[in-house]
């Protein structure tokens, strides 16, 4: 049976996507790793605002998924002038909203980061708001990139996003090189380095949005008039997306508070978790242009192989990272420049965290995307809602008064991911998901 994608076209979509992730990755990580070369205490400042700027490094690209799902059906019907229409409103409604967002939080920057981190020490809070002041401005940028990124994709087109990517991580780790140790400004020229190569990403994406050779890509700036029923498609996609992406890294910033005893090596952690992760990003990101077109031509039977086959790569991706960062621990580690104790609480961390990603992780968020390309959205909130405020938060709390410290955190999460398999891997053999219409 001839499938909808060849194996070679599933290489040539997977494996730029899969070096771009690790070349995005890099960014908050030459930070982390450029900056310890000031103090523990800057690490730790970045790294708290690394997990704030996390909301919006995935809230962006998820609100993207409903221009991106859109998008990827109107593609595989072959209607691309409903396509190129939904690319002026996807613009639209990220680049409005990223706007919105960074005037609020620029008002009110310190009530928010009391209310998030009220209790660490003020040398970590002093570097903490330096570093948020410029990721606020760095937002509708980052905003603008991802409308581009996802539209790209859409079409097969992720060798461009890897090579916009590379640019601006050049030009971030170059900033940093010059601005943290030519001119010692420490984390302010971290920030500052990182809002370059944003402002790179984003004026690279619109010109290739605005080129006339772009085969859905805006035709002038009048395609950013508000179109009501576009509009609302990509909302019925991406406000649920969204909400579930908030949802998942605001329950993560819930949580933060119960670790401040260890609040270096679990940012350390977060770190290397963000490496293990990379293949399975770029996976979750493929499965909306490879489900979405199978579904938009109508070959439901193509989707649902897709999904087990993409499920099935997780797994290989995982046990390969997860196990190959466990194998280099110490030399990972030492980069960080931790204390013994700091060095020895991320090491028992990363030993758990190999033992159930491996196992876990795949059921619990590989299928999720899949299914989000049908438009089944609503149900992948609900799981996702239930996994994060019964699981990871409720769990959390009360391991950690159980005295388990941070350990207790951490094996909260495995109860959040069984919830969340609870809910998909159901959904996805019963077929229901494949009945939703988006277009």
């Amino acid at each position: 049976m001839e499938r909808m994608f060849s194996r070679a076209d599933l290489r040539k979509l997977l494996v730029p996507l899969m070096v771009e992730q690790a070349l995005a990755m890099t960014i908050g990580m030459a930070d982390t790793v450029m900056v310890a070369s000031c103090s523990e205490a800057a690490v730790s400042g970045v790294s708290l605002i690394d997990s704030v700027n996390a909301v919006f490094l995935w809230l962006f690209p998820a609100l993207a998924t409903g221009g991106g799902v859109v998008l990827a059906q109107y593609i595989g019907r072959g209607e691309e002038e409903n396509a190129r229409r939904s690319v002026g409103q996807l613009t639209l409604l990220l680049v409005g909203f990223s706007l919105m967002i960074s005037v609020l939080f620029m008002l009110f920057r310190d009530e928010l980061l009391v209310l998030l981190f009220g209790q660490i020490e003020p040398q970590v809070m002093a570097y903490a708001r330096t570093y948020f002041t410029v990721s606020i401005i760095s937002y509708p940028f980052l905003a603008l990139y991802n409308v581009g990124a996802s539209v790209f994709r859409a079409v097969g087109n992720s060798k461009l996003s890897m090579t916009v990517s590379t640019a601006a991580n050049a030009l971030n780790l170059i900033g940093n090189a010059i601005l943290i140790y030519g001119f010692g400004l420490e984390v302010l020229g971290a920030g500052l380095a990182t809002l370059a190569s944003r402002i790179l990403g984003a004026v690279i994406m619109l010109y290739k949005l605005l080129r006339p050779d772009c085969r859905v890509g805006m035709r002038s700036f009048g395609d950013l008039r508000f179109q009501k029923e576009m509009f609302g498609r990509i909302l019925r996609i991406g406000i649920p997306s969204g909400l579930e992406s908030a949802a998942f890294n605001i329950g993560k910033l819930l949580v933060a508070s119960l670790v401040t005893a260890a609040i270096t090596a679990n940012a350390v952690m977060n770190t290397l978790q963000s490496i293990i992760l990379i293949p399975t990003s770029a996976i979750h990101l493929a499965a909306v242009p490879i489900v979405g077109q199978c579904l938009g031509a109508g070959k439901a039977a193509d989707a649902k192989y897709y999904t087990k086959w993409l499920v099935g790569l997780a797994y290989i991706c995982l046990f390969i990272t997860a196990g190959g960062t466990l194998l280099f621990a110490d030399p990972i580690l030492s980069l960080f420049k931790l204390t013994p104790e700091t060095t020895a609480g991320a090491l028992r961390l990363l030993r758990f965290y190999f033992c159930i990603v491996v196992m876990l992780y795949p059921l619990a968020f590989t299928i999720t995307p899949c299914l989000r390309a049908a438009g089944d959205v609503r149900f992948c909130l609900i799981g996702a809602m239930t996994g994060m405020w019964l699981g990871r938060i409720l769990c959390s709390h009360l391991f950690v008064s159980f005295g388990w410290g941070i350990m207790g955190v951490w094996v909260a999460i495995v109860a959040d991911w069984f919830i969340r398999i609870a809910f998909y891997l159901p959904r996805y053999l019963s077929g229901r998901w494949l009945k939703k219409k988006v277009i």
